[in-house]
């Protein structure tokens, strides 16, 4: 046995690379938000107080207040998560599929309870729907760290069935 067949360290690993993740989508996006919030903040001042004398109509403003609610949302969730801690659930999974997010990239996702998780096919692979499962994950851009399949506590499994979207347990 060697030190990649380790959980823990496999854990703590896995942890490193979403956190990776993280910082990287706050490099990528973080700067188009705040060049979309600098241009919006001029234009829109230009516009309302100045008469547009520099370029500044009301379909850029709102072009702009697009793109930078679009850059905003991803930078910011990456920037909390990075700035917080994972949060840990556990709970039967209601769903799992996997979508292509561009042409190149497959995302998977679960459903636990009323959240939707995104992870990749490695920390997810064996989950099934209808499992009891502890996940870990970020919860403003609801990435998951590590999740774990459970045995159910006593009683979960019978509320569990009462549940129109957890079928066939």
């Amino acid at each position: 046995m060697n030190w990649q067949d380790d959980p823990e360290l496999a854990r703590i690993s896995y942890k490193g690379s979403v956190r990776g993740r993280l910082l990287r989508s706050v490099i990528i996006w973080g700067p188009f938000f705040v060049v979309a919030l600098g241009a919006l903040l001029f234009f829109t001042f230009d516009r309302a107080f100045l008469g547009g004398d520099h370029g500044g109509t009301w379909f850029l403003v709102i072009v702009l207040a697009i793109l930078t609610v679009l850059f905003g949302f991803q930078t910011i969730q990456s920037l909390l998560d990075l700035l917080g801690e994972p949060k840990v659930t556990a709970g039967f999974v209601g769903r799992r599929w996997a979508r292509s997010d561009s042409i190149v990239i497959k995302a998977h996702y679960i459903r636990l309870g009323k959240m939707i998780l995104r992870g990749d096919q490695f920390i997810l692979d064996g989950i099934r729907e209808g499992d009891y499962v502890e996940a870990t994950y970020y919860p403003h851009s609801a990435v998951l760290v590590w999740v774990e399949k459970q045995e159910p506590p006593e009683g979960a499994l019978e509320e569990a069935q009462k549940l129109p979207e957890i079928k066939g347990l």
